[in-house]
């Protein structure tokens, strides 16, 4: 009891010691007596001017306080003369007692009408280096008198108001502020929910752009500072500037965040992101978070929404397509893996009105932008999607040159350099340009200028297609290979498809290896060599009766009206085979062979891609037996050769038969014939049989 006893006097003398101490230090010391050695010290120490234009107050007990009025940091030399840092007001409160302990107890830290101006000169050096010293090396000595931590921190609060922060980026060009800056921190302690609020207006040169910012949620630190959760976390922004999508964007952020750096994990909760009319909700986890290691993987979804609307909110015409019904509504669903070089869409669903895609998708390495893919379309009509054709025009298929050039315009060769893909695409069923095909396979490798697509496979008009494409951009000019085939397919249904008119129908099988150089689709045109072959059986050429333009040509000829045709305009044939020579452009074929029950058809010509124009000439002979399509009325023609002639346009060729030529041949012949028939008969009259044994060795009559 007499211990306690002394104990009890010996703290209260100890609690008197200080209440007078503290009385006299604040009766005998004013701290305005120090600015000018303060300013001095400061001036020692960074060069600068240090302005303390209000006053200062001191508090002592039971809080070690400290009030400061207006002061002023000058800026460094090659800045702007505006103030480094300005403050209207600072004022802090520790309590005196619990330092005895080790143990910080802070009031509200209150700072308000802070000016604080950052920046860079224009060789990228800060305005704050002068400032800062390099730190010493520690010394054993100098760790034993650093003394234990503190055992414990309590802050009352910070409220920062009405403060101000630009940057100046000398060196880049660029200007950014932060006005009207308010700061809210509730009472701050390991364990305790800390209410935060922040809210200031931003303002940039470049781009040009300028809005305000929002953002509130409560803070939980853990005992050791290691681990901290956010919850309630919002966060919305209004901005507007010239180079935003529409002008203006608005957008709000909500979740929950758990950080545990001891651990190295995060975990982003009940993600909800509102952007353009779009929602996006999920959540993420990561591990190794502080180290080179560290991966991320989670899952996002893209509510519906109406992509029509999304395009017009980002300041973009909506498209003009041929079925007003599309772009009506998409989704997403995105599991996602990530590192910090890397991101990839494990398992990826998109959705676009009536077709759906799957697969992953991603980008294997920041730095080379290399994408992968491996995805498949389970449908899609291409051509509701595409503008709708001028009145009395077809949509026409690109080649491929034209769908790399963009149908009408130059190779993009930059972006084609820069491709770094390495991804398949399956479509189950395809329509595009009216062409339909189903179980399409296309696989894409592209680095450093060389793109290839192969394979190329796809399943159409009871057919098949396959193909081999390379296109070398690495040089000035564009180079494009091509080794494509197709087999079995029905020209028919295709040609009606593809161009509205079926001119030719039959079995195809074509094939073709071409190269063409240039940027331009003209250009490559211009410069298409290779050889092709095709082959067509059971089928016939629609809009021209090579029976019928002979019966025709015939008729006038003998001075009779045509003959009536009552059968289709077109000439079957049972087999239609050829092979060509494309130079610069222009097809030869020399061997041009058809077969009919009625005809025997060769001939030889070109047809001009650059210039569009066609020049043929065929040799027809109507066979032995003429009971095939209209052989009826053309006996006598029988195998006599007539020559055919089609020249013109693509869109519209001429067709003529030369039969004069031919008649006239014939009627020659026939007369011929008849003469020497007259003249071996006079002659065997007159000569007696002994003469005419002779003349029969000798002649072989």
């Amino acid at each position: 009891m007499k211990a306690l006893r002394i104990v009890g006097i010996l703290i209260g003398v100890l609690v008197l010691v200080l209440v007078i101490g503290a009385g006299a230090l604040l009766i005998f010391v004013d701290p305005n007596d120090y600015k000018d050695q303060i300013t001095r010290a400061v001036q020692e120490q960074t060069g600068r001017t240090l302005t303390i234009e209000g006053d200062m107050e001191l508090s002592v007990f039971p809080w070690l306080g400290l009030e400061i009025g207006r002061t002023r940091l000058s800026n460094a030399q090659g800045f702007a003369d505006a103030p480094f840092a300005e403050i209207e007001e600072v004022g802090v409160q520790v309590r005196l007692l619990p330092l005895l302990r080790k143990e910080l107890e802070m009031s509200t830290l209150r700072l308000k009408g802070l000016d604080l101006y950052l920046g860079l000169d224009k060789q990228g050096n800060p305005n704050w280096s002068d400032m800062i010293k390099p730190a010493a090396e520690p010394t054993p000595e100098a760790d034993e008198g650093r003394g234990a931590a503190l055992a414990g921190l309590a802050i009352g609060g910070v409220e920062i108001t009405d403060a101000n922060l630009v940057w100046d980026d000398q060196q880049a060009g660029a200007r950014y502020q932060l006005r009207d800056l308010d700061l809210s921190l509730s009472e701050i302690a390991p364990e305790t929910p800390i209410d935060f609020s922040l809210d200031f207006e931003v303002e940039l040169d470049q781009p040009a752009m300028e809005g305000e910012l929002e953002l509130a949620g409560v803070l939980t630190l853990g005992p050791d500072l290691q681990r901290f959760e956010i919850s309630d976390f919002k966060l919305e922004t209004e901005a507007e500037g010239e180079t935003l999508p529409g002008g203006k964007v608005e957008a709000g952020l909500a979740s929950g965040v758990t950080v545990d750096l001891g651990a190295g994990t995060l975990q982003v909760a009940d993600l909800v992101l509102e952007a353009m009319g779009l929602t996006v909700t999920g959540q993420v986890d990561g591990q190794n978070i502080q180290s080179d290691q560290a991966r991320f993987s989670g899952n996002l979804k893209v509510q519906e929404f109406v992509p029509r609307e999304l395009i017009e909110r980002l300041g973009q015409p909506a498209p003009e397509v041929s079925d007003a019904s599309v772009l009506s509504k998409a989704d997403a669903d995105i599991g996602f893996s990530a590192t910090p070089a890397s991101f990839n869409a494990d398992k990826l669903t998109l959705r676009l009105d009536d077709s759906t895609i799957t697969g992953s998708a991603g980008i294997a390495n920041f730095t080379s932008q290399a994408i992968r893919f491996d995805l498949t379309l389970d449908q899609i009509d291409v051509d509701r999607y595409l503008p709708p054709p001028a009145e009395g025009e077809t949509q026409a298929a690109p080649t491929p040159a034209q769908a790399a050039a963009g149908a009408t315009g130059a190779l993009p060769l930059e972006t084609l350099r820069a491709l770094n893909l390495d991804g398949t695409l399956r479509i189950n069923q395809l329509k595009a340009y009216q062409l339909r095909s189903a179980d399409v396979l296309v696989t894409i490798r592209a680095k450093d200028g060389l793109v290839r697509v192969n394979p190329a496979r796809a399943s159409m008009y009871e057919g098949g297609y396959s193909g081999d494409i390379t296109l070398d951009a690495r040089g000035d000019k564009a180079r494009i290979a091509l080794d494509e085939k197709v087999q079995g397919v029905q020209a028919g249904p295709l040609l009606k498809d593809l161009m509205g008119d079926d001119k030719l129908v039959g079995t195809a099988d074509v094939n073709a290896k071409l190269t063409a150089t240039g940027n331009t689709p003209e250009a490559l045109k211009q410069t298409l060599n290779g050889n092709a072959g095709f082959s067509f059986t059971e089928g016939a050429v629609k809009g021209i009766n090579v029976a019928a333009l002979i019966r025709n040509a015939k008729a006038r000829l003998e001075g009779k009206p045509a003959p009536a045709e009552s059968g289709p305009n077109q000439t079957d044939f049972t087999s239609l085979t050829g092979t060509a020579k494309v130079t610069n452009g222009v097809i030869r074929n020399d061997d041009l062979a058809a077969m009919s029950p009625l005809l025997r058809v060769d001939g030889q010509g070109m047809a001009d891609l650059p210039q569009e124009q066609v020049d043929y000439s065929l040799t027809v002979k109507l066979v032995g037996s003429l009971e095939g399509q209209g052989g009826e009325g053309l006996q006598d023609l029988k195998g006599v050769a007539i020559p055919l002639r089609i020249e013109g346009p693509f869109a519209k060729p001429n067709y003529s038969v030369d039969l004069a030529k031919v008649l006239e041949g014939a009627a020659r012949e026939k007369v011929k014939e008849k003469v020497e028939e007259e003249v071996e008969k006079k002659l065997e009259d007159k000569l007696d049989d002994k003469v005419k044994d002779q003349l029969k060795g000798i002649f072989g009559r």
